[in-house]
């Protein structure tokens, strides 16, 4: 009787007592197949005979359907052909060849048989876990292929959303500046046309006051081709007119664009508003100034505070000849650029003022009048500036040139006689130097010791050449060799100290233009002094650091340069990089005909070229 549950299946005459190891034994193929109906076995075990028989292969596949890892034991007589039992073997895949039923290894075989059984079917667990995995795994990349393409395509129409707001934001700011800076409605138009091009796509903007902008927008609609959008202009509740966006007729306005429109209009009412009032205040200005400009005297009218209420024109001229600049309307900040009231400013009386330009000094008598235009507010004063600059000029020549005779007799005597001691002690350094052999251990300070000397030297004949002609420094022909090192003799002291390495280029031949040696080699100070500043900062910022500063003098194509390079730390704006030292060294070139540019090399390298347009043969 079979038990309930078993791993083995045996087929033929098999000792019964393999039961009690859980085996089922058939006695042919017939019984066993209804049994493996029932049942599934791990290990079956038949002789060759059943094998060879016409059942057998339906009875295998179907326990291989039923069971795949189910592993065969066959019993094959020793004299069995082994060619036949191989492709058996090729055919059906047996576990294991016994020669008897009775083989002493029997029950060793069929635990082996069944351990490779339970093997397999982990395998296939295994196998079907993995295929499972797999499945689950490419439905996630499925559903986070289609999470990604809803997340792109939502990116997408929130960075669409988002250029085209921060594009009608920027034609706002561009409208509104637009029509700010216009001081006409012909000016608005043209600037709204030009600012509105890019962000609303218009071809034509028109401005029209009522009633003629009904009539324009009748003309658009029947004589001309294009998609219009009119939106009213109020000034104070009450129509003024009319702004019409005109575009493509296969391009309609959308809601959107039409509400940003209208706020564009509403700037554009306020800048009309704001020009009507310009020209209404425009014509009383105008009344005031026929009164002031009629005097050929600086004449200003200022409140308690110092604060330029009017003035005429004779003190905007003045002005100009000065090539001044101001913001502040304090009358002692315009006038004279002080920061405080002039001493012995006396409102309401005459006084006397000087300005305080110290390039062109002037001296001014002023007579003030005290003006009282309301009741209920403090009085302003008019004060008429006459210049008595003339008649103080003589004065201040004799007395200045009083000063400069005795500064040079001073400089004279002072140079004369330091020159007497200098040259003495430079022949004994000299001497000592001769009589001295290069081996001397004190033989290096006797060679500083010259090369002091002839420094000092050279400060005294500076000194004696500018007492002695004091337009030293009149245009001539200059050397672009000697402007740098002129120049690069003022900032030594700090590549010396920063451990910065100067390199020199010089040709053979002597490159020089017109100008002022001075001014030249203040202006090349100031661009040594922008790439000491950036080899400073690179110094401090990365250790072991070795600063480079490369000065070149060349021509080409013609034209005279000068090629300053540093690899410092690398300039943000390396155009126009920022300082009023740059600023400065630029206005004094360009006023030298030359041109200063500033680049970045490929290797990173901070560039500044001066081109000078003409050179001296």
């Amino acid at each position: 009787m079979r038990t309930l549950k078993a791993s083995f299946l045996l087929i033929g005459p098999w000792d019964s007592r393999l039961q009690e190891l859980g085996a089922h034994i058939a006695t042919d193929l017939s019984q066993a197949w209804h049994w493996i109906h029932d049942s599934t076995y791990d290990v079956v075990a038949l002789s060759i005979t059943l094998i060879l028989g016409k059942k057998f292969p339906e009875f295998y596949h179907e326990i291989k359907r039923n069971s795949p890892s189910t592993q065969f034991i066959a019993v094959v007589p020793e004299d069995f052909s082994a060619t036949q039992l191989a492709l058996l073997h090729e055919e059906f895949s047996f576990f294991r060849v016994m020669s008897s039923f009775q083989d002493a290894q029997l029950e060793s075989h069929l635990f082996s048989a069944l351990e490779e059984a339970n093997q397999r079917k982990q395998d296939e667990n295994l196998a079907f876990l993995i295929r499972e995995q797999t499945g689950q795994l490419k439905r996630i990349q499925i559903e986070l292929e289609e999470r990604v393409q809803k997340r792109t395509r939502f990116l997408t129409e929130a960075r669409r959303k988002l250029f085209l707001t921060n594009s009608r934001i920027e034609g706002f700011k561009r409208a509104l500046m637009a029509v700010h800076q216009a001081s006409s409605v012909i000016e608005i138009e043209q600037l709204l046309n030009e600012s509105m091009a890019a962000t609303v796509q218009t071809s034509w903007i028109r401005l029209f006051y009522h009633p003629q902008d009904e009539l324009f927008a009748r003309q658009v609609q029947t004589q001309l081709d294009f998609t219009q959008l009119q939106v009213p202009l109020f000034r104070h509740h009450e129509k003024v007119g009319s702004i019409f966006f005109l575009r493509a007729p296969d391009h309609p306005f959308t809601r959107d664009e039409s509400d940003f429109l209208n706020r564009v209009a509403e700037a554009v009412a306020l800048a009309m508003d704001r020009i009507q009032k310009l020209k209404e205040s425009e014509d009383l200005k105008e009344q005031w100034e026929a009164t002031f400009n009629a005097m050929s005297d600086p004449v200003v009218l200022i409140d308690t505070n110092y604060d330029i209420i009017q003035s005429n024109k004779a003190l905007d001229e003045r002005l100009q000849e000065q090539d001044r600049e101001h913001t502040s309307r304090k009358c002692f900040q315009v006038l004279y650029n002080r920061e405080e009231p002039c001493p012995g400013c006396q409102r309401g009386t005459n006084f006397r003022v000087q300005s305080q330009n110290t390039a062109a000094p002037r001296s001014y008598e002023v007579y003030s009048q005290s003006l009282l235009l309301d009741p209920e507010k403090p009085p302003v004063f008019v004060n008429l500036y006459h210049d008595i600059t003339q008649q103080l000029k003589m004065e201040r020549q004799i007395v200045e040139s009083a000063k400069m005779a005795e500064l040079g007799t001073i400089g004279s005597s002072i140079a004369h006689e330091l020159n007497n001691p200098l040259g003495g002690i430079l022949s004994f350094t000299q001497l000592i130097k001769m009589d001295m052999k290069p081996d001397n251990p004190l033989y290096p300070d006797i060679v500083e010791m010259e090369a002091g000397v002839q420094r000092c030297k050279e400060i005294v004949q500076n000194l004696l050449g500018f007492t002695r002609n004091p337009n030293a420094d009149q245009e001539g022909v200059v050397s672009l060799k000697e402007v740098c090192l002129r120049a690069l003799k003022i900032v030594e002291l700090q590549t010396k100290s920063q451990g910065i390495e100067v390199k020199l280029h010089f040709p053979g031949e002597e490159i020089s233009t017109i100008g002022h040696l001075n001014l030249l080699a203040q202006a090349l100070k100031n661009v040594l002094q922008n790439s000491i500043d950036r080899l400073t900062d690179r110094i401090r910022h990365v250790k072991g650091f070795r600063a480079l500063l490369d000065i070149e003098v060349a021509v080409k194509d013609g034209l005279g340069q000068i090629l300053i390079k540093d690899n410092g730390t690398p300039e943000k704006n390396p155009t126009s990089p920022l300082g009023l030292g740059v600023s400065v060294a630029a206005q004094i070139l360009r006023d030298h005909e030359a041109v200063l540019e500033f680049s970045l090399s490929d290797a990173q390298e901070n560039l500044a070229l001066v081109t000078f347009s003409a050179l001296e043969k």
